[in-house]
């Protein structure tokens, strides 16, 4: 796919800010294109670029950019970890949960935040919930337990010295998650982890949601399907993802 093509503009000026899309498969995620499209729409000379990156070039690509082009970018999942640790600079939430999913390039830095959590909430805001269990206990749990909300939060894990490790930094309501689990006295469920089978959960609340791809393996998605309640994926997420993205890059 040509650059053109990518952001229906008239490609690269002198003048534009690039951002780049860093994952192991970024063109076949459509923040890219979602994102070129809004910046086309509020007329900014601007342009998302995917970056398909493999694990042993992250590190080379992303310090690289304190003296590239490119005004900053965001990270795909399998990377949050590895670019905190590559950053100059990162948000509290960022260094406290261990993973950054944007970085701003400011004065040849890389200063680091994580964003995520803010879709995730505006969702679960808008859907009238409160009660929320959360599978999990890496970067996307430690933040959603670590960002200031008004929900009632709820940590599952198969492996529930996971949770005791990171309750060490977050008080978090620790539970296992195994074949008596009963998530339907919650308003919703999030699942933060790369568990590759829920089928040992007996039951789910009516709202289940995760950032998996329609093109990614969900364990949530499969087992939401066989009980029949409704899944919210990334794809579904990808308008209010990109509107974000574009407020804190305007905002920086």
């Amino acid at each position: 796919m040509s650059i053109e093509s990518m952001n229906e503009h008239n490609g690269i000026g002198r003048q534009t800010a690039l951002y780049g899309y860093i994952a192991e498969e970024a063109q076949q995620n459509r923040l890219s294109v979602s994102m070129n499209r809004l910046f086309k729409s509020a007329n900014d000379d601007a342009m998302m670029i995917p970056m398909n990156i493999r694990e042993d070039d992250f590190f080379f690509t992303l310090s690289n950019m304190r003296e590239a082009q490119l005004a900053g970018t965001f990270i795909g999942a399998e990377f949050l970890k590895s670019a905190s640790e590559i950053v100059d600079e990162q948000s509290e939430l960022a260094q406290a949960c261990g993973g950054c999913d944007v970085v701003m390039v400011k004065d040849k830095k890389l200063i680091g935040d994580f964003i995520a959590i803010q879709s995730l909430f505006e969702l679960l805001s808008e859907k009238g919930t409160h009660k929320i269990a959360v599978i999990g206990a890496g970067t996307l749990a430690k933040a959603i337990a670590l960002a200031p909300s008004s929900f009632e939060l709820h940590f599952y894990h198969e492996y529930i010295e996971s949770l005791m490790k990171m309750s060490e930094t977050v008080e978090i309501d620790i539970n296992r998650l195994t074949s008596e689990s009963d998530l339907s006295v919650y308003d919703a469920v999030i699942d933060a982890s790369e568990i590759e089978s829920l089928a040992m959960l007996k039951a789910l609340p009516e709202l289940c949601i995760d950032l998996k791809s329609a093109k990614a393996f969900s364990a949530l998605r499969q087992r939401a399907s066989e009980l029949g309640k409704s899944y919210i994926g990334y794809d579904e997420q990808l308008e209010r993802v990109t509107k974000n993205a574009y407020k804190y890059i305007k905002n920086n």
